[in-house]
């Protein structure tokens, strides 16, 4: 009687398992998703209001300056200026992933790479449009 008392509890536990064990798998998956996407939402807002920002800067000219509230997410591998690109590189579960903004003017200047609140200055120059961290 104790065997087969036994033998039913293990046979629970299994069926349990198989249940809960690809449900837990599933509700990690989502949730390494939902922060990934989290991630890459918040750096394309950043990137797209200092993109946007430069370009109605340089668009009025000298001496016009904005300054400008962005929040930069964790996991930010790079934060570069390439001539008129503005490129974000985010680190996520399935790589690095790149976030970038074309911009009208060269630009030049720093970004914040750490996650945080920045302001960030944009100032346009006759050729280009400067940008910094204040």
């Amino acid at each position: 009687m104790k065997a087969q008392a036994a033998s039913e509890f293990l046979i629970m536990v299994s069926v349990a398992l198989t249940i809960l064990i690809p449900l837990i798998l599933l509700v990690n998956q989502s949730l390494m998703d939902y922060r990934d996407n989290t991630k890459i939402s918040l750096a394309k807002e950043a990137v797209r209001k200092l993109g946007e920002n430069a370009d109605w800067v340089f668009s009025q000219g000298p001496p016009a300056k904005v300054t400008v509230e962005v929040y930069i997410p964790e996991d930010v591998v790079s934060a570069s200026l390439n001539n008129k690109m503005i490129l974000y590189q985010i680190r996520t579960s399935a790589g690095v992933t790149d976030v970038y903004y074309y911009t009208v003017s060269n630009l030049t200047g720093t970004l914040p790479e750490k996650s945080g609140y920045y302001f960030v200055s944009l100032t346009s120059f006759s050729k280009y449009v400067n940008i910094t961290v204040i």
